[in-house]
């Protein structure tokens, strides 16, 4: 794999941040946008460990090939994540006008479509990210002006359904970006603290546009949306007609895309580390996340795994690397 820019890291994890958001079934409240900040604090507070254990010259694809036990917790991670990102696409996808009914149809198209774009490398998902970025960025400019007309700033309100505990427990039980972190500084020549502070700002900032605009616009309307965003969507077209969604649709497909595939080259990447023989593992990345979305789809997580497993994987991993006698030898 080729370096990374800090620009193309930061569109990296964004667009990947941002699917979730599109996705998310629980109402948009202010309660959530502080609890989001809180989480944000803390996630960069978790990134010090990582951060200092690449100041001492650490290398991911190095220490891998010496101890394959790392890259199978990441691995397991990251297709147990782009399986439930499948789920998110499956759920999401009955309240938007896909060209497809089929749950399962829409799953097996997108895989296809990843299969192609993780067959160009992570430097064609870097380039294809910022482009991305870009045009969700103007998909947003476009649905402020549609929801500037509904909007009501009374609807600014407390929610008595919601905390900031709540709102913190839901961000951090996202935090993907963490491990991917962890995984794509590895192929960044600038390991520094002040090249990923912007990706937990944008996501913060992302997410209290977002919340603020549904809030203004749905009102009460909210707690009876079962996809917030796209709700949003509904009720705020700049148009006389409904032809805005196929960008809102388009943006949609195209998160989910990157997402996906962020996942799946990564984990492939990493699979190829470990067994260097071993053949078709974009394949078979992408094949266990339909696999891992099948299960996923019938039985329910609780966050509270998910926030044991990251915490895993981007505390106490890098903690004991940091410990480790030659680690501290080596460290300036």
């Amino acid at each position: 794999m080729n370096k990374l820019r800090s620009n193309q890291i930061f569109a990296i994890l964004l667009g990947s941040a941002a699917f979730p958001l599109l996705c998310r079934t629980e109402p948009f409240t202010i309660e959530g946008i502080f609890g989001a900040a809180i989480a944000a604090a803390v996630q960069l507070l978790l990134c010090i460990p990582i951060l200092l254990l690449y100041r001492t010259g650490f290398c991911f694809g190095e220490c891998a090939r010496r101890h394959r036990s790392l890259p199978l917790c990441f691995i397991v991670y990251l297709l147990f994540r782009g399986g439930t990102s499948f789920v998110q696409l499956q759920q999401t996808s009955q309240e938007i006008s896909l060209p497809f009914s089929e749950k399962f149809l829409a799953a097996a198209l997108i895989a296809l479509v990843c299969l192609y774009t993780v067959s160009l490398g992570i430097q064609t998902i870097a380039r294809s990210s910022t482009m991305i970025l870009g045009i969700l960025l103007i998909t947003l400019a476009i649905m402020c002006i549609g929801a500037i007309p509904q909007a009501e700033p009374q609807n600014l309100a407390l929610s008595p359904n919601d905390t900031i505990w709540k709102g913190f427990f839901r961000s951090m039980t996202t935090a993907d970006e963490l491990p991917l972190l962890f995984l794509l500084l590895d192929f960044s020549e600038k390991k520094t603290y002040r090249s990923i502070v912007p990706v937990w700002v944008g996501k913060f900032l992302l997410g209290s546009y977002l919340s603020v605009l549904g809030m203004a616009v749905l009102g009460s309307r909210m707690a009876k949306a079962s996809h917030p965003f796209f709700a949003i969507v509904s009720v705020s077209q700049p148009l006389s007609t409904q032809r805005a969604d196929a960008l809102y649709i388009l943006v949609f497909v195209m998160l989910c895309v990157l997402r996906i595939t962020l996942f799946a080259v990564l984990a492939a990447h990493l699979l190829r580390l470990c067994f260097p023989k071993l053949r078709y593992t974009s394949t078979l990345c992408l094949l266990s996340m339909l696999g891992v979305a099948g299960a996923a789809s019938k039985i329910s997580v609780s966050g509270i795994w998910h926030l044991l497993f990251l915490g895993i994987l981007i505390l106490l991993i890098p903690v004991l690397l940091l410990a480790m006698p030659e680690r501290r030898n080596s460290s300036p």
